[in-house]
């Protein structure tokens, strides 16, 4: 007998003198009974079914879930990380950021510089030395463009920087929610944006507490449905470090020419206070009395209450000429001092210089130059 039945053993200890049906309906019921419960025990397995982390009636609203996306620390650096394109392309990844939009990131191999590329509000600027573009030195305002040149991902420099400190790409608005619901073979919170352009997925988890971003994915939008596919990514590998966990591993995948193009990125060292970030600033006037520069101080004249206010003093145009002696004019004041130059706001660490390489103008210009279709820099 081939594969023989889980209730076997129960039918072979009846009696024969037992009457037959009650053996074959009983075997006939809990054939039924066990098949159900194998098949089901082998799709909890295999299947990845992940029950929602909250009773029945308290889902999350979108907004609490959205909240996620904000970044979770003012400022990071990744000293060392390995970033993979395609399981085939290895190199070094340096990186550093700082809420809402500077950022900082650099591949090399071998100690080779392939690209760098920096960005902050009052723009981009990218080394580049990777071939598929004319190599040289990139400059224009905050664009998408940079980011996809290094990631081959068009995000906006915000959720980039949102992405790095443990928070998550969002939409622009306006948008409006398409749907949520728990999936539950993938172990997420799915929340779904739209807005007239593009539409995306979030993917929240809830970690001690606390609902953080996974994943999300971009698609554009065509007659009012989702359209092409754009970008996806992935955080895994979490980590704890005091109330923020980050994760050691980030896979990112976007179409290609001729196949879907993955990047994985394994975090290796982070420093959630940097020293640029600990950088005291100018000093602020103190609660001593201040000095005026390049004037002299006026005299107290007790305010205009105590002069008894224009109404009491019969009026400007009537007074009467003065006889006395015209005062002295006041002594020249002094001259006035250079007033100190502010400081910089921007942390000397976004800034790039190009050292060496032509300097090319825009980067947007330059793939509207080469793309033979649409343009290859639209996001969201």
């Amino acid at each position: 007998m081939r594969g023989a039945p889980l209730w076997a053993p129960v039918v072979q200890t009846e009696s024969r003198s037992s009457p037959p049906e009650r053996p074959a309906v009983w075997s006939t019921h809990m054939r039924a009974r066990l098949g159900s419960l194998v098949f089901a025990t082998i799709c909890l397995a295999a299947c990845g079914h992940h029950p929602p982390p909250y009773p029945r009636g308290s889902q999350p609203t979108a907004a609490e879930v959205l909240a996620a996306t904000a970044p979770r620390v003012p400022a990071m650096t990744v000293a060392e990380a390995e970033i993979v394109l395609n399981r085939t392309v290895r190199g070094d990844l340096a990186l550093l950021a700082q809420q809402p939009a500077r950022f900082r990131g650099s591949v090399s191999k071998g100690g080779n510089e392939l690209v760098t590329l920096a960005f902050h509000e009052d723009g981009y600027a990218l080394r580049y030395k990777l071939g598929e573009l004319p190599n040289g030195f990139y400059t224009g305002p905050p664009s998408t463009c940079a980011v996809q040149a290094m990631l081959g991902v068009p995000l906006s420099t915000e959720s980039l920087v949102a992405l790095v400190l443990g928070g998550g790409p969002l939409l622009s608005g306006p948008h409006r929610v398409v749907a949520q619901k728990w999936d539950r073979k993938g172990g997420y919170e799915s929340l779904v944006l739209a807005n007239d352009a593009y539409e995306q997925e979030l993917r929240f988890v809830l970690r001690n507490g606390q609902w953080v971003v996974q994943g999300a994915a971009m698609w554009r939008r065509e007659g009012g449905r989702r359209g092409a596919w754009m970008w996806e990514f992935e955080h895994d590998r979490f980590e704890r470090n005091g109330s923020f966990e980050p994760p050691t591993r980030t896979r990112i995948r976007a179409p290609g020419r001729r196949r879907d193009n993955t990047i994985v990125i394994h975090y290796r060292e982070r420093d959630l206070e940097p020293g640029w970030a600990r950088a005291a600033t100018p000093s602020t006037p103190t609660s001593e009395a201040p000095t005026t520069t390049g004037s002299t101080p006026a005299p107290d004249d007790g305010g205009w209450d105590n002069e008894g206010g224009w109404e009491n003093d019969e009026g400007w145009e009537n007074a009467e000429p003065s006889e006395e002696a015209a005062p002295e004019a006041p002594p020249e004041p002094p001259p006035s001092e250079p007033k100190p130059t502010q400081p910089d706001p921007i942390p000397e660490v976004f800034r790039l210089a190009p050292t060496g390489l032509v300097q090319r103008g825009d980067l947007c210009t330059a793939l509207r130059s080469v793309s033979s279709g649409a343009s290859p820099v639209a996001g969201p």
